[in-house]
């Protein structure tokens, strides 16, 4: 009789430690999906480090995003080695508030934008263009948020990518 008031009591004293938890309920947080490779970051301004853009409508999303600003410079430089390399670079002066920015070419503006694949480099000029539209610019937080569009071209071959839909929400040196 001992015996089984024992087992009773060490069943019933352990019952609060399984309290709300269920052999047939786990943990939903490690279930949750990753976001899908073909989708862009969204579009946020808390310094969330992400980069993305469409290049001739397909994702393309960077292993690597280095953002620079000093004195008015910013230069966002990103590279995606998986098979092939590739980045994309945003190059700006005279940067000092949220705005709209012109994207062409860096002998009048002091601007552009290239996108390289391999040995092929693409630059924006004065007929391929862009914009860039910073939406915070927080000297504070160091933190530059924005999007951006522009299309470029290969000097040697005249083909045109097209960057669209771009988004950063990066801390910055």
């Amino acid at each position: 009789m001992k015996t089984k008031t024992l087992i009773f009591l060490t069943i019933i004293s352990c019952l609060p430690l399984f309290n709300g938890c269920s052999l047939f309920e786990p943990d939903d947080a490690w279930l949750k999906p990753l976001p899908p490779s073909n989708t862009l970051p969204p579009a946020t301004q808390v310094g969330a480090n992400t980069f993305g853009c469409k290049l001739n409508g397909e994702v393309w999303l960077p292993i690597t995003t280095w953002v620079d600003y000093e004195a008015g410079t910013l230069l966002i430089t990103t590279e995606k080695k998986m098979g092939n390399t590739s980045s994309v670079k945003l190059y700006l002066k005279n940067i000092y508030k949220q705005g709209v920015f012109y994207i062409g070419d860096s002998t009048i503006n002091f601007t552009r934008s290239t996108y390289v694949y391999n040995s092929k480099f693409y630059y924006t000029d004065s007929i391929y263009t862009g914009q860039l539209f910073i939406t915070r610019f927080d000297t504070i937080n160091s933190i530059l948020s924005g999007t951006f569009w522009f299309d470029a071209r290969d000097k040697t071959t005249g083909e045109v990518v097209h960057i669209t839909e771009g988004r950063f929400d990066n801390k910055y040196n």
